[in-house]
């Protein structure tokens, strides 16, 4: 005879949940799937940010050394003029420059820690506008002299130009500007001043290049704080969880420092 207590009690069995061991185990394994996904997205999400803030960094710095580089390896020059009788050219009175002294170049000390300050100066400009160069900020020069100025704004961390009556950023994330001169002396050999030896020298008609150097700083929080970078004073200085990259460029002045 067929037993049927017997048949439902294997049935019972059969169709009974898991016991609490095994869900807690099941628990503990998913948890553990999760946090391993979780820190996956956490460092991949790191090392994306650091990869877009490098390769913004490296656009920034290249194009501020390219508006820099323009200005200056023009400083000094001067349009020829056509005799309107013979069509020959020729160059016009000296390039008056900054302080009435023929100098090309100007600058300023930002003093410690600060940003300095860089000018240089140009009268390339004819009657015909179409042939004219673009200043700093990008337009057709409308006088006869181009000067072009560049600092830091330290508030907005802005590396900008001025030109004119006009100023525009030409790139952010700028923690440092400092800027360097070099003069040829009497012995054919170059020696490196800041803006403030220049000036007590008198010797602004004699630089021969100008050195830049600019700090810039990602915008990614929470980078790996790994040891420090060397700074534009050359000293050590701590990422604070930033990355940090420093471009150093000199440009020479052509009309000046013979």
């Amino acid at each position: 005879m067929y037993n049927h207590n017997f048949s439902s009690l294997r049935s019972r069995r059969r169709q009974s949940g898991a016991s609490l061991a095994e869900l807690l185990v099941g628990l503990t394994l998913g948890l553990m799937v999760v946090a391993a996904a979780i820190g996956t997205l956490i460092v991949s999400r790191a090392a994306s940010g650091a990869v877009g803030d490098l390769s913004q960094l490296q656009q920034q710095g290249a194009y501020a050394l390219r508006v820099i580089g323009v200005q200056m390896r023009q400083a000094g020059s001067v349009a020829p003029i056509k005799d309107p009788i013979s069509s020959l050219y020729s160059f016009g009175d000296t390039f008056i420059g900054f302080g009435g002294n023929s100098s090309v170049v100007t600058g300023s000390d930002g003093g410690g820690s600060s940003a300095d300050t860089v000018s240089v100066s140009n009268e390339p400009l004819d009657g015909n506008i179409d042939t004219r160069p673009r200043d700093c900020l990008g337009e057709k020069a409308s006088g006869v002299r181009i000067d072009s100025t560049f600092w830091v704004d330290g508030d907005a961390h802005e590396l900008k130009c001025k030109s004119g009556a006009k100023n525009q950023a030409v790139i952010g994330n700028v923690v440092d500007f400092q800027v360097w001169y070099r003069i040829l002396s009497a012995a054919s050999t170059t020696q490196r001043m800041t803006a403030k030896q220049v000036e007590a020298a008198g010797l602004w008609r004699s630089v021969k290049s100008i050195e830049i150097c600019l700090d810039l700083q990602g915008d990614e929080a929470g980078q790996p704080d790994v040891g420090s970078y060397t700074n534009c004073q050359g000293a050590d200085s701590p990422r604070s969880g930033r990355l940090h990259l420093v471009f150093r460029n000199v440009f020479d002045l052509r009309t000046q420092g013979t």
